[in-house]
């Protein structure tokens, strides 16, 4: 095997997730070339990840062209395998149009769109809890069986942790010593951390707090207390760079179950994710401590992007202290 290409274009969470698999494959084929395939905004957390030669860019709502772009780019290498990491149509498109002489995929509940398949040559069974963590491992195994789970890690250049730590330090709070990050988004998405509970997770520490706001963020009234970073778009790898200052500061990161938290994670950042009905075994972080609520709702589990419970997500109205931890389970 020369040459392998890993496709999977969203979402930020999934792709560092998946990425725990394709370096336990670098590990054990350090001579193989590794191409990957994700969304354009996402390419920057690949950049000088080990063992990734390549990073193909595509354009999600590029339509027809896009797909012609991508199919261009990937045809100038001839690949032994392509393998699938998320399951759905867009994704078995691209693996099958990249030529490669086997394209594989997963099988079952690891797969979402699950008559994607038809577009593989190789659908693999899952066993165990589809994490997509676990289901990008199995895929890996299906092609080198002797590779070990690895548990995702970014790193950000010396240049970029300077420049984070010079972002902290103008909002007054110290990068050199303790403090804790709350990862503020929309609360319109019911897996966000209600104000309240950002409120009492900054008065409840004796440490610093800062609150951390992406660009979908930036118009979001600001909840009272603590010192407020804002990221802006296209400035993904700055999430790398503040999981490592966190890391080596000592601090800790409190978010819910969402992108910026798994980047955070898998730069080294000690991290507690809040979940509310969500299941921590299908999306949980490996390295993170994952807390639920201790009385959650009938509805719970629940995947769903729009709540539809009649008082909107209360469960992730609760004291993350006060939570109960659950662990992701074995991803090995």
């Amino acid at each position: 095997m020369n040459s392998i290409l890993f496709v999977r274009l969203s979402a930020m969470g999934d792709l560092v997730q998946s990425l725990g698999a394709v370096g336990a494959f670098v590990v054990a084929r350090p001579n193989a070339r590794v191409t990957m395939v994700t969304q354009e905004p996402l390419t920057p957390l690949l950049q000088g990840f080990p063992g990734v030669q390549r990073v193909v860019a595509f354009r999600r709502h590029g339509g027809l062209r896009a797909v012609r772009q991508v199919r261009g780019a990937l045809r100038e290498d001839r690949y032994d395998f392509a393998v699938d990491l998320q399951g759905n149509w867009k994704s078995a498109m691209i693996t099958c149009l990249s030529g490669a002489r086997v394209r594989l995929g997963a099988r079952g509940p690891g797969r979402r769109e699950p008559w994607s398949r038809l577009l593989l040559d190789r659908a693999v069974p899952i066993v165990g809890v589809p994490h997509p963590a676990r289901v990008a491992l199995q895929l890996v195994r299906a092609i080198e069986p002797e590779a070990v789970f690895q548990t995702p890690r970014l790193t950000a250049t010396g240049a970029e942790i300077a420049a984070e730590r010079q972002a902290i330090a103008a909002t007054g709070v110290d990068p050199s010593r303790p403090f804790q990050v709350v990862v503020v988004t929309d609360p319109g998405d019911p897996r966000a951390l209600r104000p309240g509970v950002v409120a009492a997770a900054m008065r409840g520490t004796d440490v610093p707090s800062l609150q951390l706001r992406g660009p979908e963020e930036a118009h979001l009234p600001r909840v009272p207390g603590g010192a407020e970073l804002q990221h802006g778009r296209n400035e993904v790898r700055r999430l790398i760079a503040l999981g490592a200052v966190v890391a080596a500061a000592g601090g800790s990161v409190l978010g819910p179950d969402q992108g910026a938290v798994h980047v955070l994670a898998a730069a080294g950042a000690a991290c507690t994710v809040m979940f509310g009905a969500q299941d921590p075994r299908r999306t949980a972080p490996p390295a993170a401590r994952a807390v639920v609520h201790p009385q959650p709702p009938s509805c719970s589990p629940c995947g769903r992007r729009r709540c539809t419970h009649p008082d909107g997500p209360v469960c992730m109205q609760f004291d993350p202290g006060a939570g109960v931890e659950v662990g992701a389970g074995t991803l090995q």
